[in-house]
């Protein structure tokens, strides 16, 4: 990881070592340097000694806090422990602090603490709050190194952009929403180990289970998701049974009501040794569900001895 400190003189020592010891650490004495670099050499991090936290330093970090570009990168304050006492921590707008301490172990702790977050937190889908890419690919190939026998399922939503496109992104979002709610409750009443869900992306999420409770999950899911969709709708489109819209050039075109597919891969006995082999497999699957009408699962249960 890169870092970025921004202080008048030097950072707190203990502070800038540990820093130092995880991060490849730059150092600026000026705001406008600091920001100079990280523009043109995108940086993890950002650490800010409390002194330079005057009204000048807090104007600049709520401006760099609304760059959409740049908002995701977290601010960390430095502050000797007496300085606590006058903050105003509403008007402060920073993601996290470290205290300078004669104590080495307690910043390497603190450290390694916000530099974890700051990982989970930038691999978190911002709308469904769930594990994004990095996440996914991490638990499962833990899982293929371990050995570990798991049910992988890829779930996308059929017909989603025609409904995206009729009733607006706020509208789609909610689908979303209801469809990674319907998924981790599913798997979270299972109770049963390994269990993870994830977002992909869009319409595409992934949950793993036990083998053995993948068809009754699936089934599951199938059921909760349809129940609930109708309820997007407006009633003309529930009554016709699909989306009846024109396009540009003026022809009729129509569109099923959403549906769900789920594609099912099993990892038996080591099977798999990485996440692009598995991946592969259930597009496969996938293409195949496609061409079927309403929701749907399948199951690849190649390899099983």
């Amino acid at each position: 990881m890169k870092a970025i400190a921004i202080a008048p003189a030097s950072l707190a020592p203990a502070v800038a070592e540990a820093i130092a010891s995880r991060m490849d650490l730059h150092l600026f004495h000026s705001i406008n340097e600091a920001l100079a670099y990280i523009y043109t050499e995108p940086s993890d991090m950002i650490f800010i000694d409390g002194a330079c936290l005057d009204s000048i330093g807090v104007r600049f970090v709520h401006e760099f806090k609304s760059n959409a570009i740049y908002r995701h990168l977290p601010v960390v304050a430095v502050f000797e422990p007496e300085a606590l006492a006058d903050i105003d921590w509403s008007e402060l707008p920073i993601d996290d602090f470290v205290l300078n301490s004669s104590d080495a172990h307690l910043i390497a702790s603190r450290l390694d603490f916000i530099a974890l977050r700051s990982l989970r937190e930038k691999d978190t889908n911002p709308l469904t709050r769930l594990p994004g890419n990095e996440s996914i690919m991490r638990y499962i190939q833990k899982l293929f190194d371990e050995g570990r026998e798991a049910a992988i399922a890829w779930v996308d939503l059929d017909h989603f952009k025609p409904f995206n496109d009729r009733y607006g992104f706020s509208r789609g979002d909610e689908v979303l929403l209801a469809t990674a709610r319907i998924i981790a409750n599913a798997v979270k009443e299972l109770k049963q180990e390994p269990s993870f869900v994830g977002h992909i992306g869009g319409d595409d999420f992934i949950f793993v289970v036990p083998v053995q409770a993948a068809k009754r999950l699936c089934e599951e899911i199938i059921l909760r998701f349809d129940m609930i969709i109708k309820n997007f709708y407006n009633d003309e489109d529930l009554s016709q049974g699909e989306i009846i819209s024109t396009d540009r050039m003026g022809n009729v075109k129509h569109f099923d009501l959403m549906s769900i597919s789920i594609a099912v891969v099993m990892n038996y006995e080591g099977r798999y040794d990485h996440y692009g082999q598995v991946s592969g497999d259930a597009g496969e699957i996938k293409t195949c569900l496609k061409k079927l009408p309403g929701s749907n699962y399948m199951i690849d249960r190649r390899g099983r001895k």
